[in-house]
């Protein structure tokens, strides 16, 4: 097995690591390794979303027909599936708020 060292400056996470090492009883080596191997498990379940350029009329359209077929939706979810930015999907959703087409 080939052996590979990063050097690293540790030196401001140094109490932490300690901390770490005395309450879970591993050694420094072991808790960087599982803090590896936890940030890449939470690096899988990361869906990086490529937003796409539209206007914002395009995309009040394109808003009003995705509620049209879900019914109902959160925020977050139309920015997603739409992949619009969320600032303007909110300040879309707001604006249809305000004239009573949307609760």
């Amino acid at each position: 097995m080939e052996r590979e060292v990063y050097p690293i400056d540790i030196t401001s996470q140094k109490d932490k690591l300690e901390k770490i090492c005395k309450r879970m009883g591993i050694s420094k080596a072991e808790a960087i390794r599982d803090s590896i191997d936890f940030y890449h498990e939470y690096a899988r379940g990361i869906e990086v979303i490529e937003l796409r350029a539209v206007s914002k009329e395009q995309a009040e359209k394109e808003i009003l027909e995705y509620i049209k077929e879900k019914g109902k939706a959160w925020t977050d979810e139309i920015a997603d599936d739409l992949r619009i930015d969320i600032v303007l999907v909110d300040e879309i959703l707001k604006g249809l708020a305000e004239k009573g087409v949307v609760e």
